[in-house]
């Protein structure tokens, strides 16, 4: 089984940003071990947006500092790219043109009275922590959503 780990960005990855940050990622897991043991280990960008990290539990478990490792690169790579990956006072949702927006929390009130969010709008649920729930819990409807509380 895949643990995983989803870092959302503020701004959509550029073509040439996705090339660059893939590259670094591939650097990155190419070393990263946990107890001295490779990590069978890869990653994802998806929808311009979202970076995911996974690691095959099965066959070595990610540990304390080999999590921190992965934390620390990623913390460069936000720095480097400013992607804000660790604001958690973003939400980010699909929009009725199938289009990926992000919002600041502050804003959810005023979008969901405008209609451009309502109980049924996609969100995105970045606390998952496995495949599975990757491709059954990712997206989300708002009213299902911890992001509800901020309507």
């Amino acid at each position: 089984m895949n643990r995983i780990w989803i870092y959302q960005s503020k701004k959509a990855f550029t073509p040439s940003e996705i090339e660059e940050i893939s590259g670094e990622l591939n650097e990155f897991i190419s070393v990263w071990a946990a107890h001295k043991k490779k990590l069978h280990a890869g990653f994802e960008i998806k929808y311009g947006h979202f970076i995911i990290l996974f690691v095959n539990q099965d066959e070595v478990l990610a540990s304390g500092c080999s999590i921190d490792d992965s934390i620390h690169f990623m913390q460069k790579l936000d720095k480097k790219y400013d992607l804000s990956l660790f604001d958690r006072r973003q939400m980010a949702f699909v929009d009725d043109k199938g289009e990926i927006r992000i919002c600041h929390l502050n804003d959810i009130p005023d979008l969901k009275k405008s209609g451009l969010i309502t109980d049924q709008t996609r969100v995105f649920n970045n606390t998952i922590l496995d495949e599975n729930e990757l491709s059954s819990s990712w997206k989300i409807p708002f009213k299902e959503s911890g992001f509800a509380v901020f309507a």
